[in-house]
């Protein structure tokens, strides 16, 4: 998002070429009187969801010492309490942030609008410099960033002589590159992230593995304990049935339940040797079937692809997060995080139908970072995020970017014969407060949840 308030009002219905400059033209009638209540003194009172951030008083301080010891300190104990690994999983959210935003700057100075603010996060600012006509800088609070850009809507004041350069005087293909860039940017973080998976750190290989961890059942000994298995082990053939692939062995264990195997185990000195155990049989908790269980996990060698890999990774998992975002707004999303904010503090195996619901950042950064997965993992979890998050901000809700796009395009639907229609982003606050609560619900649930009830 451009910032967290950002609503467009004003398009225009000439001027379909990318760059194309048009004159300002002023709303229609009523249009200004209703979109916000006057004040004694004649200025505009506006609705808090629907604020842009102030442009700096000359007599205002550009730098706080104070905040930046704040943020270098905050930073610093994420390094030395949680860990280098930790440390760099929240930074690749900072620097993910920080390119949605770069994407909106820099798509709006090039279509000739003009930003006067570049901040990364949010709050009272504690450090900024002033190049040309746009303010750089960091804010206190440690979450979100944004891009000022002037003339976003009918209740975003305007100097007349920035009326020419505002979003909201500007064609329907500049709008819409501006508005949307910032998702781009999600979509091309995330291919490039799986190509540096895909291409320089490799994928795991299920023909070449060995014996990862053994695993331990509550109701006693596993079966790969009984065999003595052992880790870098590797199972050749499951009953006389080549099982080099982890996949095929897999399929054979499920497929298996309570049976007596035999296994030809080739274990780390090289050494050949045929063991027996029996199969434990465990069931489905969602279809209730019985399924085979041997109790062991897998360490993959890693194969490095080609470049086509990672596009055929990102548009797997940019349908399945197109399918998910329904479920994630749906109904029972809000009814389960509610009632599951009351269930008590303990830890959530992963395993469990609860390890399903929706997770914060918060919760993105403890998976990511925990010591037990490989380096694939967190990246591949930042582009999955980038992906969804993308995806989420291009819903047709304010104030969401979608939002704006589709004030745009409904604005650019009802122009006729060179004569502009406005929309009266007034008489959508109901819809936008009712949007900046349900995530707002969603914010804080599974933020709390992600602290007291971690999925582990």
């Amino acid at each position: 998002m451009t910032n967290t308030n950002d609503i467009s009002s004003d398009s225009n219905h000439g001027g379909d070429r990318l760059g194309e400059a048009l004159p300002a033209v002023d709303a229609p009638p009523g249009v200004e009187a209703s979109a916000a209540a006057a004040t004694a003194d004649g200025q505009r009172t506006v609705p808090l969801v629907m604020a842009e951030p102030k442009d700096r008083d000359p007599s205002e301080a550009q730098s706080n010492p104070l905040g930046l010891v704040f943020i270098a300190g905050l930073f610093a104990m994420l390094w030395f309490w949680a860990g280098p690994r930790y440390f760099f999983v929240v930074v690749g959210l900072v620097v993910m942030i920080f390119l949605h935003e770069l994407g909106h700057f820099l798509t709006a100075r090039w279509t000739g609008m003009k930003a006067t603010q570049f901040f990364l996060f949010m709050g009272p600012r504690i450090w900024s410099f002033q190049r040309g006509e746009t303010e750089y800088g960091i804010r206190t609070l440690p979450i979100g960033a944004f891009v000022r850009i002037v003339g976003m809507h009918n209740l975003d004041p305007c100097d007349p002589e920035d009326e020419p350069r505002a979003y909201k005087n500007k064609s329907y293909p500049r709008r819409m590159l501006v508005i949307t860039a910032g998702s781009m940017m999600h979509f091309i973080q995330a291919i490039v992230l799986f190509m540096v998976v895909t291409t320089a750190i490799g994928l795991d290989n299920p023909e070449e593995w060995s014996v990862g961890q053994i695993s331990q059942l509550e109701t006693g000994e596993t079966p790969a304990v009984v065999a003595e298995l052992e880790p870098g082990d590797t199972i050749v053939a499951v009953d006389g049935v080549a099982a080099t692939d982890w996949r095929e062995l897999r399929t054979y264990v499920r497929e298996n339940p309570g049976e007596e195997v035999e296994l030809q185990v080739l274990g780390v000195g090289g050494e050949t040797t045929v063991r027996t155990t029996t199969l434990a049989s465990l069931e489905d908790e969602e279809t209730g079937e019985a399924f085979g269980f041997l109790g062991v996990s897998p360490t993959f060698e890693q194969t490095r692809e080609s470049p086509v890999v990672a596009v055929q990774m990102f548009g797997e998992t940019f349908w399945g997060a197109l399918r998910s975002i329904p479920t994630f707004l749906s109904p029972s999303t809000f009814t389960d995080l509610g009632s599951l904010m009351f269930s008590g503090s303990e830890d959530v195996d992963r395993t469990s139908d609860e390890a399903n619901r929706p997770i914060s950042v918060v919760g993105a950064v403890r998976i990511a970072g925990q010591p037990d997965f490989d380096i694939t993992w967190p990246i591949s979890l930042l582009a999955v995020l980038n992906i969804f998050i993308g995806l989420l901000n291009l819903l047709p809700l304010l104030p969401l970017d979608g939002g704006h796009a589709a004030i745009a395009t409904y604005e650019r639907v009802r122009s006729r014969n060179g004569r502009r229609y406005h929309v009266d982003v007034a008489k959508l606050l109901p819809l936008t407060y009712a949007v900046v609560a349900l995530l707002g619900f969603i914010m804080i649930s599974t933020v709390y949840l992600d602290i007291v009830r971690p999925i582990s």
